[in-house]
């Protein structure tokens, strides 16, 4: 299943201190077995109209191309567990956010956040430069030393948070990434000083994207519930971007290129 759905059966705890307070729950999977899952809660108050559309898009996308990701769910919060919650502010949100919300698999013991200042390492380097495109692609600002998104385990690499994708189209005269300028914000990157001077190698990325047509993006779009959508961030505008940028790829590239 593209986006399996899971109920949630036990608070555990606010994760970090991130402005959209995402919950770390226990939750059951149709055979009962239990799952720990971080929940993005629709209903709280900081998450972008459209950024629970974004970010499952986004997950979605990056699966496909085979970007390292954890697993996407749609988690299922009912009535009766809301009214359990004990403090008042976390039971307003959970009691808002009554219905299906978004979340990804908590990752394994022995990851660590991404330092500041690190350089990807040569067996990273490949994964670095896809994930800096990647984020070019998606429009993703939220990639930077104070706030990484991403954790490592020796050679593997995990990203995550994608809520802050395609938020281009919330301005006026938004840039396309494959124009001069599109991609400025990834200065800020966390991997831009680690390949500075690098020559981007995206030929399996490009082939990768370009396997995607119209038919598979619908399908994602099928499979996020329609009530996360926004005005301005929508699937089927998240869709015609990603099209956009597939026709486009040579020139994102040159200005991916243009940052290192």
């Amino acid at each position: 299943m593209m986006l399996p759905e899971v109920r949630a059966v036990r608070f555990e705890k606010v994760m970090g201190s991130g402005r959209t307070q995402p919950c770390l729950m226990a939750c059951e999977d149709d055979a009962g077995q239990e799952v720990e899952i971080v929940v993005k809660m629709r209903g709280h108050p900081q998450i972008t109209p459209g950024g629970l559309m974004a970010e499952a898009l986004a997950s979605l996308l990056a699966l496909d191309l085979d970007l390292p990701v954890p697993c996407p769910f749609l988690v299922r919060i009912e009535r009766d567990l809301a009214d359990s919650i004990p403090d008042p502010e976390i039971r307003e949100v959970f009691l808002k956010s009554v219905g299906l919300n978004f979340g990804t698999g908590k990752w394994g013991p022995g990851y660590t956040i991404w330092p500041r200042g690190k350089r990807p390492s040569r067996e990273l380097r490949q994964t670095a430069m896809e994930i800096f495109a990647f984020d070019g692609l998606i429009q993703n600002p939220d990639r930077r030393p104070e706030n990484p998104n991403c954790v490592y385990l020796g050679d593997a690499l995990l990203v995550y948070d994608h809520e802050s994708a395609f938020t281009h189209f919330l301005c006026l005269s938004p840039k396309a990434p494959w124009e001069p300028g599109g991609v400025d914000f990834l200065s800020q990157h966390i991997f831009c000083p680690g390949l500075r001077g690098e020559a981007l190698e995206l030929s399996r990325l490009r082939g990768a994207l370009e396997a995607i047509d119209a038919a598979r993006m619908k399908e994602y779009i099928a499979v996020v519930p329609r009530e996360w959508e926004g005005q301005a961030i929508s699937g089927a505008g998240i869709m015609n971007h990603l099209l956009d940028c597939t026709s486009n790829f040579s020139r994102l590239q040159i200005q991916l290129q243009a940052i290192l």
